[in-house]
């Protein structure tokens, strides 16, 4: 069997492509969302892409620290009812720098997470006492942002950002 038809480096390389979000690259996407954009809020919408970019990484920060020691981050062990489904409460942020940074800080645990998840000596299937694996976590967060990065895409174009 040759490593392209490995099935653990098969799932391996397309988590790490649904990660970074497939056909729609999550951080070439956050990159192209106008920062003079970033704190509109669209009627009928309770966030600006601002909300949406502080919302995933919370989410995001919470699975990579899962991923980095199962052991000692158990804050996923409920599931859907998260102690803290995080929106943050301004709408808009204080800088250009300040949203460059955060997509900078999105795009760097982004990465973190795809290291563990390439690393041959992780167990992507090791149930954790949370009943937890590093592929679920993973799967998480393809599926969290991608979500959200739709709503992001949304927003853009009704904003005339695509």
């Amino acid at each position: 069997m040759t490593s392209h038809t490995n099935p653990d480096t098969l799932l391996r390389t397309h988590l790490v492509e649904l990660l970074t979000g497939g056909f729609a690259p999550n951080v070439i996407l956050l990159r192209e969302f106008q920062f003079e954009k970033a704190a509109v809020m669209l009627n009928g919408l309770h966030f600006s892409a601002w909300v949406l970019l502080g919302h995933m990484r919370a989410r995001q920060q919470t699975l990579l620290r899962f991923m980095q020691d199962p052991q000692q981050n158990q804050e996923v062990w409920l599931d859907a009812h998260w102690l803290d489904a995080h929106w943050p409460e301004n709408h808009q942020p204080a800088s250009e720098q300040e949203w460059q940074q955060a997509i900078d800080a999105f795009e760097k645990e982004l990465q973190e997470m795809i290291l563990i998840v390439q690393d041959p000596e992780r167990q992507l299937f090791e149930v954790h006492p949370n009943g937890k694996t590093l592929a679920w976590a993973a799967i998480t967060a393809l599926h969290h942002n991608s979500y959200h990065i739709g709503q992001l895409k949304t927003i853009g174009r009704q904003l005339g950002v695509w």
